[in-house]
């Protein structure tokens, strides 16, 4: 879990108000954050709610208690002043770093506290959200000394240079990846680029170098500086619009005057762009989850406190949602801020008037009876990841990728999309017990995900089982007595049906059909599918449906 470090006094400034220590942990509870340590006036606070960005400033902590204390109500609504101030997108970095949005802050009154509070928001977010400055990189300059229009282009890695913070020396682009600090720590995210992304202002003084210094000039804040740009580079839009409003928002909590940036891409937009959301909730869902008894105009008062607006319209509650709040995704989300609202510490426990058994579902039971069954046959269940990627999934298995569900924020690219199929999984866990004595008989039960959107998530989950054997002489009878051995102990009628599948030799598979009902396939391995897979042995295996099998 994040922390941050504070000074009780900045926030007692921020929020208009004074608090005992114990009256600060009662309220840091609201939103979900807790005291580590205290030393004077600074404190370090334990962010717990790690999908809340906002909070990891004392700002956006401060605008929280403002509301929970009743000094103020829901949404805030900055204002955003237009202007002439334009940064102009070079196409050459969207081989590199493709993406930037910005804005201006004016009027500012910054001292040593704010400073480091500024800082301190800029480098969370950079790492956390902003997965080490890989996604999401934040820029800070003093505005006023800066020509507009700004341009966001490319360099090559000698042929400009500029003083990067913290030096004395001109280097050029090459030379700080090589002895600034930041160099060391983040160039390995420019590696591949054959030029390198650069912010420049109309005089050709040179910002910054996203996503690893600002330069000495213009990226250096210090007390005497009164208005800001900021920028946010990156490769997804929506995230850097996101990091951008957090910042924005924390200097408009310090009085700052918000003013917009056009920003001149393959379309012209202007940032920041603080738009909110409306989700409508039934106040009978509201009060069955929270087991209350809530009427309209206290869930309303309620949402307030949580910095919602709200209001009432033919017996249901419609709630916008705070710009800064990307966390919100379903009405629960909503829910669960109503409760914290109302006080975890006010809600009564009572007993359930219902008698209950504890024992398996069906569902367990013959999932259980299974792995006994194959247990008892040699074989060893493995579990693994329900991540996987389109390679993996699709590629190595020589199958064109049809609809799956990705990963809309991947941490990395092992991890893009959610399994499909289970025969991936087996084929990869062999592939990495090549040199393990032979033969090797594993099987999986476990969950896969598909598109649906009949559904409310607009995916489904289904439980599948996968088994496969790999010896010199693994074959289709050979896995299909183990199929025959299964069915015959559920006491299960299927067919086997010729039908040709891509990762199977042709001839040597078939369709697994119950009640004339396809629910899985079986056969053998084709040789570019172990190929692709670096194994070698020939490989048997079968996938079915356990949902369908029950």
């Amino acid at each position: 879990m994040p922390t941050i470090e504070i000074s009780k006094k900045d926030l007692e400034n921020l929020c208009g108000k004074k608090f005992s220590l114990e009256k600060l942990k009662e309220l840091l509870e609201f939103v979900k954050t807790s005291i580590e340590s205290i030393e004077e006036d600074k404190i370090t606070l334990k962010i717990e709610d790690t999908n809340r960005a906002d909070l990891l400033s004392v700002e956006g902590i401060a605008r929280e208690l403002k509301a929970i204390t009743g000094k103020e109500k829901g949404l805030v609504n900055y204002e955003i002043i237009k202007s002439n101030f334009v940064v102009k997108v070079d196409k050459k970095v969207k081989k590199v770093r493709p993406y930037t949005a910005c804005a201006v802050v004016k009027d500012l009154c910054f001292n040593h506290t704010i400073i480091e509070q500024i800082i301190q928001l800029q480098e969370k977010l950079s790492e956390t959200f902003g997965r080490k400055r890989k996604d999401a990189a934040i820029g800070i300059y003093d505005f006023d000394k800066i020509k507009w229009p700004i341009t966001y282009t490319t360099f090559k890695p000698d042929s400009i240079s500029f003083v990067p913070l913290g030096f004395v020396e001109k280097l050029t682009l090459k030379e700080i990846i090589e002895k600034h600090e930041k160099g060391k720590l983040y160039g390995h995210l420019l590696e591949k680029a054959k030029e390198y992304p650069i912010f420049i202002d109309a005089n050709n003084e040179v910002l910054s170098m996203p996503p690893i210094i600002n330069s000495e000039y213009s990226g250096k804040i210090t007390t005497e500086t009164r208005n800001v740009f900021i920028e946010v580079s990156g490769f997804r839009l929506e995230k850097l619009l996101h990091v951008l409003n957090i910042v924005v928002s924390a200097l408009a909590e310090r009085k700052g005057k918000i003013y917009a940036v056009e920003i001149h891409d393959t379309k012209k937009f202007f940032t920041p762009i603080f738009a909110t959301r409306r989700k409508v909730l039934k106040l009978e869902d509201i009060n069955s989850l929270l087991g209350l008894e809530l009427n309209p105009k206290q869930v309303i008062k309620l949402l307030q406190k949580m910095r919602y607006n709200a209001k009432e319209k033919k017996g249901k509650i419609i709630a916008e949602i705070p710009f800064y709040r990307e966390d919100v995704i379903h009405n629960v989300d909503i829910i669960e801020d109503i409760a914290i609202a109302y006080g975890y510490k006010n809600f009564k426990p009572r007993k359930p008037q219902i008698f209950t058994e504890g024992k398996l579902l069906e569902e367990s039971e013959k999932k259980q009876e299974i792995k006994e069954l194959l247990i008892g046959l040699g074989f060893q269940e493995i579990n693994s990841f329900i991540m996987s990627n389109k390679k993996e999934q699709f590629e190595n298995m020589n199958s064109k990728p049809e609809s799956f569900v990705k990963i809309k924020n991947p941490v990395s690219e092992t991890f893009t999309c959610l399994r499909k199929s289970l025969l991936p999984s087996l084929l990869k866990f062999f592939s990495n017990n090549t040199t393990k004595e032979m033969p090797q008989k594993i099987f999986e039960i476990a969950p896969v995900v598909e598109p649906n959107e009949r559904k409310e998530t607009k995916t489904e989950e289904k439980n599948k089982i996968a088994v496969a054997i790999t010896h010199a002489r693994a074959n289709f009878t050979e896995i299909l007595q183990v199929l025959d051995y299964i069915m015959n102990n559920l006491k299960k009628q299927y067919q086997l049906e010729k039908k040709e599948f891509p990762w199977f030799i042709a001839g040597r598979s078939a369709e697994i059909l119950v009640e004339k009902k396809s629910i899985g396939f079986l056969g053998e391995i084709a040789p570019q599918v172990l190929e692709n897979w670096n194994l070698k042995m020939p490989i048997a295996a079968f996938e079915l449906c356990f949902d369908d099998l029950l």
